[in-house]
């Protein structure tokens, strides 16, 4: 009897060990892409795909700085230059040598002229 519940306790922590360990791989998203600011514009990051909502707080992005962004969103067209933005997952500083690791949303047309939208590198949320 005493064997019977040791073999299903070893049973039952190997099957917890397999879905921690499924869930920890499942956290990396295969599709997160590093996405260059290559546009001479500030890029503020937002809680929504909508300025009205505002800023997640952190600092503004320049030029040669960079996001770490899953997919992308519609939202707010700024300046008539499209409604893409992506959701951003983690900002680095070149300048500072820094990244922050706060979730938002940046306008695609200020970060790259959309182009990872447009080249597929990341798919629609």
């Amino acid at each position: 009897m005493r064997r019977s519940i040791l073999r299903r306790r070893g049973a039952i922590v190997a099957v917890l060990s397999a879905g921690t360990l499924a869930l920890a791989t499942g956290a990396a998203s295969a599709a997160d892409a590093v996405i260059p600011i290559t546009e001479n514009s500030v890029v503020g990051v937002y809680t929504t795909t909508h300025t009205r909502h505002g800023k997640v707080g952190v600092p503004d992005l320049g030029f040669r700085d960079a996001i770490v962004a899953d997919c992308w969103g519609r939202g707010d067209n700024i300046d008539n230059l499209g409604n893409v933005w992506y959701h951003t997952r983690s900002e680095r500083y070149t300048a500072r040598g820094l990244e922050l690791f706060i979730t938002g949303w940046t306008y695609g047309a200020y970060v790259d002229s959309n182009e990872a939208f447009h080249s597929g590198l990341i798919p629609e949320c």
